[in-house]
C-alpha cells in the first residue's frame, strides 16, 4: 500500500493521501447537509450514519493532515527529496 501511495502521490504521500482524504471528507459532508436529498433514498437511520461516518473521517483525517504535513519526510526534514540532494548526502538520511 505504501509503495502504491508514494508512486501516486510521491514522497510526500503520507501528508498528500490524508489531504485528499480530508477534502473529499468534508465535501461530502458539506454536501449532504446542504441538499439532504442526496442520500433521502436511504431510510433514516442510514442518513444520519452516513453524515456521522463523513464528519468523523473529516475529522481524524483532518488531525493525521495536520500532524504529518510537514513530518520528516518533507523537504527541509531528514529525507533527501531529489537525486540531487541524496547525492550531496551520499545516499544517506540526515
Amino acid at each position: 500500500m505504501k509503495t502504491m501511495l508514494s508512486k501516486i502521490f510521491g514522497p510526500n504521500w503520507r501528508s498528500s493521501s490524508s489531504g485528499v482524504t480530508t477534502v473529499v471528507a468534508v465535501c461530502t459532508a458539506i454536501a449532504i447537509h446542504s441538499d439532504p436529498s442526496l442520500v433521502a433514498f436511504l431510510p433514516d437511520q442510514a442518513e444520519v450514519y452516513i453524515t456521522g461516518i463523513a464528519k468523523l473521517i473529516a475529522v481524524v483525517s483532518g488531525i493525521i493532515f495536520a500532524l504529518t504535513v510537514k513530518d520528516a519526510a518533507v523537504t527541509g526534514g531528514t529525507v533527501a527529496q531529489t537525486n540531487e540532494a541524496k547525492d550531496r548526502t551520499h545516499g544517506e538520511n540526515i
